[in-house]
């Protein structure tokens, strides 16, 4: 038995909201007691002289796809442990939509590796929709076999809302299947209000027992409110791409709402934001921001009542799970709870001074980390299997018209957001030999888009136009392209959309840029979608390739991350796959000449 103490201490009470001033007793992995008689010690193996320093719970990130930080999880727990995180929920649903329950299974073995606590979600939604050829599937025998995995906290966000609702495929058999289990089902339901909502968070059975649990995608405090008032629970959400947090924190503490159903997630995080900005701790900065600029509380309050957004609340949303598997509560610094615990030398600015994981020291500030990152990523490395090269030829939109012009549907980009518009574009056509083709009109800023599938050697491949982007000249390309992550490219000419193409195809995948006959390029070796790169190459070079699109006169302040959801067929209006068009409020694919 190894017994720590931890003396001269501030001890924070996340319940509470008061600061206790005295000692902490770590019993091997666990809270054994807080200000112990010195008869209550046994012998002490070793005593740590805080100094008066505050200790906070490990934080909790209740949401996230690590994939977003174009790192696995090795390299990302090793950098949010830094940050304070000692507990994370994670679903793969990018990288399983590639590689199916191989992906998952290596994401287990890697949790048994990191230096935090990581707790993995089997994606829902696998592959997202009917209207795109993803690398994988997920199926009701894949759950089974992985839901008894005691790594395995339940089922990742349910985003198939309308077959919830509707009843439609095998959505409620899996939520039935895994709430039965005793595990967390995950909830995805923007916008799902009034008796929908009732009928999705029951899973159909309309009975008041909430089997959907928690929901991220909340955009407004009424929405919030609403799921609140039957009893879900609220991840309040300040990604890289999207900070519902910024809009929805502030109302509910001007009404007073009671927070003890929300947590804090990141959803998705940028390899920049992860480096330059932090982790959960960043989230936990910005929402004592908050509730100093609405709330009006000290700094010290307000710090505390963000800490307990990520630690008290999300511990006790989590809790069932860790009974289930026999793991110590989370999330407060009290007798029989799991030590995960931060030091921290500034409350104010929640510098960390050192992290503790189930009693052990695992970052300690001016000491370097010593996480072993070495790691097979076998089948992942080997993710683009595309049929053949390509040539300009293969980019070429005929047209079988008599007009003189293409009446033609375009993608619309809208600035800062994942929504687009349906267009309706007159694009010039020319005469190439005895058939007629659709051209490129940079006059109307419309240039070419293409979706290649890459995943089984299918050949499928669509082009389309795109309306907004602000160049003329090189292509840029990606394996990164929500959901199913086949390769997307646009380009100002047919040849330049080939070679960048084919350049990724033979780099393993990751985003590309090509502009005036030279390759400005990111690796994502790791199924496309991931670096095996330290992080601070990875921003280096993501920030290269983003300087490089600002100097092609590119009006998106991200290209690559607006090119990543133009895939996407569940976010209006007009998106493309590999098998064309999709209309998304009709949801079906649409021809792309109108006449």
């Amino acid at each position: 038995m190894k017994n720590i103490l931890l003396k001269n201490c501030k001890i924070i009470d996340v319940e509470s909201m008061k600061i206790l001033k005295g000692s902490i007793l770590i019993e091997d992995d666990i809270i054994k007691s807080i200000n112990p008689k010195k008869s209550d010690i046994p012998s002490i193996h070793q005593t740590i002289d805080l100094q008066g320093k505050y200790i906070v719970p490990g934080f909790i990130e209740s949401h996230i796809h690590i994939e977003s930080s174009m790192m696995p999880p090795l390299q990302f727990c090793s950098i949010a442990v830094q940050h304070g995180t000692t507990t994370i929920l994670v679903d793969p649903h990018e990288i399983a939509n590639i590689s199916g329950k191989s992906a998952l299974e290596i994401w287990i073995d890697q949790a048994q590796k990191v230096s935090l606590d990581m707790y993995i979600g089997i994606p829902s939604c696998v592959p997202a929709t009917h209207m795109e050829h993803s690398g994988a599937t997920i199926s009701i025998e894949d759950i089974k076999e992985l839901i008894s995995n005691d790594l395995v906290y339940g089922l990742g966000e349910m985003m198939n809302f309308p077959g919830i609702i509707n009843n439609i495929g095998d959505a409620r058999e899996k939520v039935d299947l895994v709430f039965n289990s005793g595990k967390i089902v995950d909830g995805h339901c923007p916008g799902v209000l009034g008796d929908d909502l009732k009928i999705y968070t029951s899973n159909g059975y309309n009975d008041g027992k909430n089997r959907i649990m928690n929901d991220h995608e909340s955009t407004s405090a009424s929405e919030v409110i609403e799921k609140l008032a039957i009893g879900m629970n609220i991840a309040l959400r300040y990604g890289s791409a999207t900070k519902d947090l910024d809009k929805i924190l502030p109302e509910l503490i001007k009404q007073e709402i009671n927070l003890d159903k929300c947590s804090l997630c990141s959803d998705d995080l940028s390899p920049s934001d992860l480096f330059n900005l932090g982790h959960i701790d960043r989230i936990i900065r910005r929402s004592a921001e908050i509730f100093r600029e609405i709330g009006r509380d000290t700094l010290e309050s307000a710090m505390i009542k963000a800490i307990r957004l990520a630690t008290y609340t999300s511990g006790n949303y989590i809790q069932k799970f860790l009974k289930l598997t026999n793991r110590p509560p989370i999330g407060q610094l009290k007798p029989g709870f799991s030590a995960n615990i931060i030091v921290l030398d500034n409350l104010e600015q929640l510098k960390i001074h050192s992290v503790y994981h189930h009693g052990k020291i695992v970052y300690q500030k001016f000491k370097p980390p010593t996480f072993n990152l070495e790691y097979d990523y076998g089948i992942l490395l080997k993710s683009m299997k595309i049929k053949q090269k390509l040539t300009a030829s293969d980019f070429i939109v005929n047209y079988t018209g008599k007009n003189k012009v293409a009446k033609v549907n375009v993608i619309g980009i809208t600035p800062i957001s994942l929504v687009t518009k349906k267009l309706i574009k007159n694009l010039p056509v020319s005469s190439k030999g005895t058939s007629k083709i659709i051209k490129r009109d940079f006059s109307q800023d419309i240039l070419k888009i293409a979706v290649i599938e890459r995943h089984h050697y299918t050949g499928n491949k669509s082009i389309g136009f795109i309306h907004g982007l602000g160049f003329s000249n090189g292509a840029f390309a990606s394996t990164v392209a929500h959901d199913s992550h086949n390769l997307i490219i646009v380009g100002a000419s047919d040849q330049e959309m080939a070679d960048l193409a084919n350049f990724l195809q033979e780099k393993g995948g990751g985003m590309a840029i090509l502009y005036q006959g030279k390759y400005t390029y990111l690796p994502l070796q790791i199924g496309g979608l991931m670096s095996i790169e330290k992080l601070q190459d990875i921003v280096s070079k993501y920030e290269n390739i983003k300087k490089t699109a600002k100097t092609m006169g590119v009006t998106e302040q991200n290209i690559f991350m607006t090119l990543s959801f133009m895939a996407l067929p569940v976010i209006p209006s007009l998106k493309i796959s590999d098998i064309g068009l999709i209309d998304v409020e009709e949801f079906c694919p649409i021809d792309l000449v109108i006449e």
